[in-house]
C-alpha cells in the first residue's frame, strides 16, 4: 500500500471516528450508511479505523497535565527565537522539572 493511500485511509478513518463520536451510528443517513459500508469493507480501512479507536482509548488514560500559571510563564527563561536544542544544552541544573 502506498504512503498516500495510507495517509488517505487514516484521514478517512479519523473522519468516520469523529462522525460516530459526534452522532450515534444509527443516525446515519442511508447515503452515509452506504458510504460507511463500502469504505469499511476494505480490511485496510477497517484496521485504520480500529487503530484510531485504540489510540482514542489510550489517550483517555493519560494523566492530566497541570497548565502553567501566569507566574510560571513569567518565570520561564525559554527564548522562542532560539532553537530548543540550545536551551536544552544549558544543562540539567537549568531545566524545569519533568
Amino acid at each position: 500500500m502506498s504512503r498516500k493511500h495510507t495517509d488517505d485511509a487514516v484521514s478517512e478513518a479519523v473522519r468516520w471516528f469523529h462522525r460516530f463520536r459526534s452522532q450515534d451510528p444509527s443516525a446515519l443517513s442511508p447515503e452515509e450508511a452506504a458510504e460507511w459500508a463500502a469504505w469499511s469493507a476494505d480490511d485496510a480501512h477497517l484496521r485504520e479505523f480500529c487503530c484510531v479507536d485504540e489510540l482514542w482509548q489510550k489517550l483517555g488514560t493519560l494523566p492530566t497535565i497541570k497548565r502553567p500559571t501566569k507566574e510560571d510563564a513569567a518565570a520561564d527563561e525559554y527564548d522562542p527565537s532560539k532553537p530548543v536544542r540550545d536551551w536544552l544544552a544549558r544543562g540539567d541544573a537549568n531545566r524545569p522539572p519533568r
